[in-house]
């Protein structure tokens, strides 16, 4: 990427397959879409002010959707672990069962 252009459109790329990750549950989909948007947000870091000022617009629009994914993965965090809490019930601040997830 070597534009500020290409970079937020890959940015907005990363975070639709990131939405549709976590719609599947794909936790290792979910892992490559955090590494790449990683990695494009310092390569955004790099990138001179006056080509970010000339994308002012979408960049705002790249805050409101970051902030929809991080909405939707501590959803599906929350949903995740109620369904553990009802085949594995936490006794105290222990979930009994085997149950292990790494995200």
């Amino acid at each position: 990427m070597s534009t500020a252009r290409e970079i937020v459109d890959a940015l907005f790329e990363t975070l639709a397959e990131e939405r549709a990750a976590v719609r599947a549950l794909d936790v290792k989909g979910v892992a490559r879409a955090t590494a790449r948007k990683e990695a494009l947000a310092e390569a955004l870091s790099g990138v001179d002010a006056a080509s970010l000022s000339a994308l002012a617009g979408d960049i705002a629009a790249l805050r409101a959707e970051l902030r929809r994914n991080a909405v939707l993965v501590a959803h599906a965090r929350a949903c995740v672990a109620e369904a553990l809490d009802m085949v594995a019930p936490r006794e105290g601040n222990v979930r009994r069962g085997s149950l292990r997830a790494q995200v």
